[in-house]
């Protein structure tokens, strides 16, 4: 399930690192793949990421969709693209999009990613809705603390034909090794038969009488099946 990441809160303009002309936020978009990798885009082509974007108590949308059309929650202060420079030290060009919010103002993002705090701004990577990733930076922001939410679960590994059968025995071995159901002798004696029936070899089976006779190790047994 999805969860809600803190990623900071507007900063005072005394304490801003960043160049500005009062309390705002500057969201900057930067897409992690493609032709476009590591390059900062205009955040108002990413509605569908920064509608996920969270503002104030009351956890207002940055953006939402409505019909056909977007709407922005929050007055646009200064667009992506080439402007006149606002104050001094300020780029010509500007990266991001300008959002006038209030010093204090605490942002959130609603979704999956792992947000990491920076001098002065935070930055979240996260996907957008078709599994592309992204990384967006929030800049004049007092940072939250590092969080990550999402699935810890890794997808499952193609399996080849029949390693059903191989993946079974090794899980009966592992058990017989550290002491549960079945013992290690009785793991090792099936895991000669399976041998000798996928390989249509007989020399396994000649070794059933010495394994019950012996006493192994857990890197003897399992050299017996490497």
């Amino acid at each position: 399930m999805a969860g809600l990441i803190p990623v900071g809160a507007v900063i005072d303009p005394s304490r801003d690192i960043f160049p500005t002309t009062g309390a705002h936020l500057d969201v900057r978009v930067i897409p992690q793949f493609g032709a476009q990798k590591g390059k900062k885009i205009d955040p108002k082509t990413a509605r569908s990421l920064l509608q996920n974007v969270l503002v104030g108590k009351e956890r207002t949308p940055l953006v939402q969709q409505q019909g056909q059309d977007w709407r922005w929650n929050f007055p646009i202060t200064s667009g992506y693209g080439q402007r006149a420079t606002p104050t001094r030290g300020a780029s010509a060009f500007h990266q991001g999009i300008d959002v006038s919010l209030g010093a204090g103002t605490p942002l959130a993002y609603k979704g999956y990613g792992t947000y990491r705090p920076d001098s002065g701004f935070g930055s979240l990577m996260t996907t957008d809705p078709q599994g592309n990733p992204y990384e967006i930076r929030f800049l004049h922001t007092e940072p939250g603390k590092q969080a990550a939410v999402g699935s810890s679960t890794l997808p499952e590994a193609p399996q080849l034909p029949g390693q059903e059968v191989n993946e079974e025995r090794n899980n009966k071995l592992m058990e017989a090794l550290f002491g549960k159901k079945e013992s290690l002798k009785d793991v090792l004696m099936a895991g000669a038969l399976q041998q000798a029936m996928q390989q249509r070899q007989t020399s396994p089976l000649d070794q059933l009488p010495s394994l019950q006779s012996q006493v192994f190790t857990p890197e003897q047994a399992m050299a017996l099946f490497s």
